[in-house]
């Protein structure tokens, strides 16, 4: 038992853990991480139907492959110009509802 408790002290050893900022940081963005992690999907399996790789994303996005990969895994909060830029590139709509629909504003003043 004592090996283990040395082995689990050099492991950890000069390491300072931040998962309590981590935690706090998830429960407050827990509404755009939800909405990012359905996106990443939707890509995900728009890029498998199409035979495209991430990078070849990154390319016609003109972004690195690093910025993709934050798409695809859900951590990335898009903003609408990157959410179209992802329809337009994959031929997929990403965002429904009233938002997504195309519709003459008219301002009254």
């Amino acid at each position: 038992m004592n090996n283990i408790n040395k082995k689990l002290a050099d492991i950890s050893a000069g390491e300072v853990s931040n998962w309590p900022e981590q935690v706090r940081a998830r429960r407050e963005n827990r509404a755009w991480l939800k909405k990012s992690a359905i996106i990443a999907l939707k890509v995900l399996e728009a890029l498998k139907a199409q035979g495209l790789t991430q990078k070849d994303l990154a390319g016609r996005l003109g972004v690195s492959p690093q910025q993709v990969s934050k798409i695809v895994k859900g951590h990335e909060n898009l903003t609408l110009e990157t959410i179209t830029r992802l329809e337009q590139e994959l031929g997929i709509q990403l965002l429904v509802g009233p938002v997504a629909e195309e519709k003459e504003i008219v301002i009254v003043s």
